[in-house]
């Protein structure tokens, strides 16, 4: 049988005030603990790692891309590839891209010297890799999503289920480039002549790209720009190779300029990839 034991009541107090004593001394520590149990929830519920792991809040990252580091950008472009697409260039050196990471971002450019009234190339040439600061976030998939972005703002479609990337649904359409500086239609893209030069996907340049072309007339002739855009594991890698011509003359053609810059992108990929 389990006893109560009684403790001492202070010598001279009354029975009534030990019995208010009794009662206050319960009421706080049920209080302290009420406290105590409501203190404990709230800190779960602020920290959802803790919620989502069971109450480990060690979140273990996911390891990082392929890729550690970029290619010397103005050496990954062939010599010979330089002087067949940019012709009369003072200096083959290339001008490197300002950037405040190299680890990150490079890039270079390289230009025909400007002479009045003749024709111009450019070409440029630029290399990203996703670095992911989400521990739930791959740098592959950001990488995934930075060129995903890049083609929703080129206006490039998306693979139909069932469909090639590299034939456009229509074989009527007209090809319209799209200026992904403005997201704003900016000419036609293939002279109407062949609906395999339309922007599209490509699906032959490392895990997925595309090409978009883009024509502007200036008062200083019509400008074509040709952009290939790919991506290889965690690094996206960009190709821009525009042709300017005299003012009154035919803008160049897709098909040349297209060429161009897919050979270069083959280049870049195999330096991509070691």
């Amino acid at each position: 049988m389990r006893t109560t034991r009684r403790l001492p009541a202070p010598a001279g107090a009354r029975p009534s005030a030990v019995a208010a004593m009794a009662v206050t001394a319960g009421l706080a520590l049920a209080t302290l603990g009420a406290c105590t149990t409501a203190g404990s929830s709230a800190d779960t519920a602020s920290d959802p790692k803790s919620v989502a792991a069971g109450g480990d809040t060690t979140v273990s990252p996911l390891p990082p891309g392929k890729y550690k580091t970029l290619p010397q950008p103005c050496t990954a472009v062939d010599l010979d590839t330089l002087k067949g697409l940019v012709p009369g260039a003072k200096d083959y050196a290339g001008a490197e891209s300002l950037t405040y990471d190299t680890d990150r971002r490079v890039g270079c450019s390289w230009h025909t010297d400007a002479v009045a009234g003749a024709a111009s190339r450019t070409l440029s040439v630029d290399f990203e890799r996703a670095v992911s600061y989400d521990p739930n976030v791959s740098d592959e998939v950001q990488a995934e999503t930075d060129f995903e972005r890049r083609a929703a703002n080129a206006s490039i479609p998306p693979v139909a289920p069932g469909s090639t990337p590299t034939t456009p649904a229509s074989p009527t359409a007209t090809a319209t480039g799209t200026d992904p500086s403005t997201g704003q239609s900016a000419g036609t893209g293939s002279d109407g002549s062949s609906p395999d030069l339309l922007p599209r996907r490509l699906t032959d340049l490392g895990n997925g790209g595309f090409i978009n072309d883009v024509l502007k007339t200036s008062a200083n002739g019509p400008k074509r720009s040709v952009t290939v855009v790919f991506r290889t594991a965690n690094v996206v890698v960009s190709v821009t190779y525009a042709a300017t011509e005299p003012r009154g003359s035919a803008p160049a053609t897709s098909a040349d300029l297209q060429k161009g810059a897919r050979d270069v992108a083959g280049e870049l990929e195999r330096k991509v990839e070691g």
